[in-house]
C-alpha cells in the first residue's frame, strides 16, 4: 500500500497510508495517524503502517455501526428463529442504535461498551439477560466485521458483563394449583383442559398450543411433543420446532387421558355441527369447528390472566405450571434425567441448575431414608446378639 508522510508543523507529522476499497462505497480508503518526533522516525512508522495496511490488519471501512448491524443481521436472518429476530430487531431498535448506531466502527472501544451495559443496567432498568443480548448482538455484528475487515478487532469480546443472578423457582402448591384448574374448567372447559394438561407435563405454552390429534397415542397412553406454535406480526402464526430443536414422546397417566378423551368428543361434536369432521392434523385445543387453526399462545395466556385475577392469585404465571410438574416430580423422588426429558430439556444438567433447591431436598429425603433403614438392621442384629453367660 502507498503511504505520504506531510509536516504539520516542526516535529508534527501526519500518515497517510491506503487501506485499499471501502466495501460501502467502493472508493479507495485512506488511515491517517499523527507522529510527534523527527522526520526519521515518523517515516520508520509510516513503513509499519503501510505494511499493517498490505497484510490487512486495518480497518477497510469508513461505515457506522448501524451499517454493519444492518448488513449482519440481513446475513444472519436466515439461520434465526422468528422470536429471536423479533427480539435482536427490538434491541437494536430500541437500545443499540439510538446509543452506537452513529458512530464509526474505527471509533468503538470496549471502554464504550463497557459504559452502554453499565446505563442499560442503572438508567434503563434492563435485567442482566437482556443487556447479555444486547452484548450477543454487538459481539455477533463486531465478529462480522472482522471476517470482512471492517474493523481490525472485535471491541466486544474484552468487555464487563453484569452478573446474573438465579432466581429461585417458587411453583404454586397444590391447592392453588386444583383452584386454578377447577376456575378455568368452569369458565371455558377447552381452556381448562389445556391448562389441566399442563399441569400434568409441563409442557410449554407453545407446545400445547401445537398439539394435533396424531400427537395423541391412545393405545399407549403418550404424547408426542414436536412442534411449538409462535404468532407473527397481523395476527398470524406459524408452527416451529421445539425450543430444543427436538422432538420428545412422553407417557400421560389415565386421568390425564380421560381428559383428551373429553376433548376430543368435544371437538368432534362441534365439527359434526358445522358438518365437518375432524382430522390426525386437526388441531386439539381449537376454536374451529374442523380444528384447523390453534390457539394462539397470546390467547392462552390472556385467557390465565383472567382466571387467575378472580381467584387473586396474580402472582402466578402460566409458566409456573411447569414448575410445579417438574417440582412434584423431583420431590417424588423421580430421576432429573426422567424430568428433563418430560420437559425438553437437552440434557438433565439444565433441570439441576433450575431446580437446584428441590433436588437438595429430595437427596436429604433420600439421605434420611437410607440413614433409618441402616439404623433398623443394625438395631434388628443386636437384638438377636445373646448375651453370655
Amino acid at each position: 500500500m502507498s503511504g505520504s508522510l506531510r509536516q504539520i508543523r516542526p516535529g508534527v507529522w501526519e500518515l497517510r497510508v491506503r487501506t485499499g476499497l471501502d466495501p460501502l462505497t467502493g472508493q479507495y480508503r485512506q488511515v491517517s495517524r499523527t507522529f510527534h518526533g523527527l522526520k526519521k522516525d515518523a517515516q520508520v512508522t509510516l513503513n509499519q503502517l503501510a505494511v499493517e495496511a498490505d497484510q490487512g490488519n486495518l480497518a477497510n471501512s469508513n461505515a457506522t455501526f448501524s451499517q454493519l448491524a444492518e448488513q449482519w443481521l440481513n446475513l444472519a436472518k436466515p439461520g434465526l428463529g422468528h422470536q429471536t429476530l423479533r427480539s435482536y430487531r427490538g434491541l437494536l431498535d430500541n437500545h443499540i442504535l439510538p446509543a452506537i448506531g452513529t458512530w464509526p466502527l474505527r471509533q468503538i472501544q470496549t471502554a464504550d461498551l463497557d459504559l452502554l451495559y453499565h446505563n442499560l443496567v442503572k438508567r434503563k432498568g434492563l435485567s442482566p439477560s437482556s443487556v447479555r443480548r444486547v452484548h450477543t448482538i454487538i459481539h455477533q455484528a463486531f465478529r462480522q466485521g472482522e471476517r470482512w475487515k471492517w474493523v481490525r478487532e472485535n471491541p466486544a469480546s474484552l468487555v464487563s458483563l453484569p452478573r446474573m443472578f438465579r432466581s429461585e423457582v417458587t411453583p404454586p402448591d397444590l391447592q392453588q394449583v386444583q383452584l386454578l384448574l377447577a376456575a378455568a374448567a368452569k369458565r371455558d372447559p377447552v381452556f381448562g383442559r389445556l391448562l389441566y394438561l399442563a399441569a400434568t407435563t409441563g409442557a410449554r405454552r407453545g407446545e400445547l398450543c401445537a398439539l394435533k390429534w396424531k400427537h395423541v397415542d391412545t393405545a399407549s397412553s403418550a404424547l408426542l411433543i414436536e412442534g411449538a406454535i409462535i404468532e407473527t406480526p397481523g395476527g398470524g402464526w406459524l408452527e416451529k420446532d421445539t425450543k430444543t430443536h427436538a422432538s420428545r414422546r412422553i407417557a400421560i397417566d389415565a386421568e390425564t387421558m380421560n381428559v383428551l378423551a373429553e376433548q376430543r368428543s368435544h371437538a368432534e361434536e362441534l365439527a359434526q355441527l358445522a358438518e365437518l369432521s375432524l382430522t390426525d392434523e386437526s388441531f386439539v385445543f381449537s376454536l374451529e369447528p374442523d380444528g384447523e387453526r390453534p390457539l394462539l399462545p397470546t390467547f392462552v395466556t390472556r385467557r390465565f390472566e383472567l382466571v387467575r385475577a378472580n381467584l387473586g392469585l396474580t402472582q402466578i404465571r402460566l409458566h409456573d405450571f411447569r414448575h410445579f410438574a417438574a417440582t412434584r416430580l423431583i420431590s417424588a423422588g423421580v430421576s432429573a434425567r426422567t424430568v428433563a426429558g418430560r420437559l425438553g430439556h437437552s440434557n438433565a444438567s439444565t433441570t439441576l441448575q433450575v431446580y437446584s433447591h428441590f433436588v437438595e431436598a429430595a437427596d436429604q429425603e433420600a439421605a434420611e431414608l437410607i440413614g433409618s433403614i441402616v439404623a433398623r438392621k443394625q438395631a434388628k442384629k443386636k437384638s438377636k446378639v445373646r448375651p453370655r453367660k
